[in-house]
């Protein structure tokens, strides 16, 4: 699970650093095709206009390209910390732990063993089954 969540964070991380462009074709106003890659990519709805009509309107006006980049701004840099031990932690933290060593001793704790806890009291109603109404 850790290995697969963390390969998915580089995966995020990568393609974020990398860019991508989602390049759509319009054609007469509507969305004719979409395409998601890694830069600018040319994309044809197929219309032809034939050269013998000169009434009909030119493929490249009512035909257009969109594209929209997506990428950080920013660089991706490494933080690193920095890691200061303060001299009121030290103290006390070596006297409890190094000093008093008391918890790597292995001392053996006596149970009783034959104890037997006390018998419930029984509810003589349930058992029986009598109820007052």
């Amino acid at each position: 699970m850790k290995s697969s969540l963390s390969i998915l964070l580089a995966f995020l991380l990568l393609f974020s650093t990398v860019g991508v462009a989602k390049t759509t074709h319009w054609c007469m106003g509507h969305e004719m095709d979409s395409k998601i890659g890694f830069g600018k990519e040319h994309l044809d709805c197929g219309m032809e206009v034939p050269i013998k009509d000169s009434t009909s309107e030119d493929p490249s006006s009512c035909c257009e390209n969109k594209i929209q980049h997506l990428q950080v701004d920013d660089d991706f840099q490494i933080s690193q910390v920095e890691f200061q031990l303060n001299p009121s932690f030290i103290l006390p933290f070596f006297k409890a732990f190094i000093c008093e060593a008391d918890f790597l001793n292995n001392q053996e704790v006596d149970f009783q063993t034959e104890y037997s806890p006390p018998i419930p009291k029984r509810d003589f109603q349930l058992l029986y089954q009598s109820f007052l109404i």
